[in-house]
């Protein structure tokens, strides 16, 4: 069985769908994806951040032929970068950056648009890049969990935004559940956790803190946009 294209997922049923795969553990869900669609049919990102490298290590072993997109937005901490390749090298998934309009990317630089309009910044080097891949693809796939926003404490396995589906098999995953993956196979965690960064996007947004503390801190902005 096939998913439909994404201008038929709102007659798609998705409710089946999370009935089928709540009980399924996390690697199982992805692996089951795909006897539903083809593996050239789903966009998988990842931000190599702190909660990354769980979910690549479960959806290389699924299906070694994902590739998986990272959004370059241009403002990386170097140490992301380095960490990118050390996941792609230990996971073996091909990796396709995205990157922004250049004139859009280069106003969000000489005006320090992070600065007064994160929202706008987030939007012009995050959110528009993405919207293509998007538009070729059936199901969004990316590794959220529910206890890192109110907006994603929301979250199902499966739901349809916009003719799109998305797919998240660690929705339900606990802290402590992934902690217990991490220390099991002994993967390698982001070079700034131990400088106290807990969730790490671009250099201008992030600081050290527990969790999503240090993301747009002193603000009331919890997500960059890509979620909501």
């Amino acid at each position: 069985m096939s998913l439909p294209h994404p201008k038929a997922a709102l007659s798609f049923d998705i409710a089946a769908l999370n009935e089928e795969f709540a009980p399924l553990d996390f690697q199982e869900r992805i692996r089951r994806l795909y006897d539903y669609v083809p593996v050239d049919q789903v966009l998988f990102t990842s931000s190599f951040g702190t909660k990354s490298v769980v979910m690549l290590t479960l959806v290389s072993r699924a299906n070694a032929a994902q590739k998986v997109h990272m959004l370059n937005t241009g403002y990386h901490f170097p140490e992301t970068l380095a960490y990118k390749q050390t996941l792609a090298d230990l996971t073996g998934l091909q990796v396709v950056e995205i990157h922004p309009d250049p004139e859009r990317h280069a106003l969000t630089r000489t005006t320090e648009m992070w600065k007064s309009q994160p929202g706008r910044c987030c939007h012009y080097n995050k959110v528009l890049p993405l919207r293509a891949e998007k538009a070729r693809h059936r199901v969004w796939m990316s590794g959220v969990h529910s206890y890192q926003t109110m907006n994603r404490a929301a979250m199902e396995i499966f739901e349809e935004v916009d003719g799109l589906i998305h797919f998240h098999p660690l929705i339900d995953i606990e802290e402590g559940e992934f902690l217990y993956l991490l220390e099991k196979d002994k993967l390698p965690r982001h070079p700034l956790e131990e400088l106290g960064y807990g969730s790490i996007g671009c250099t201008h947004c992030t600081r050290p803190g527990q969790g999503r503390a240090g993301r747009w801190a002193g603000s009331d902005k919890d997500e960059c946009g890509l979620h909501l």
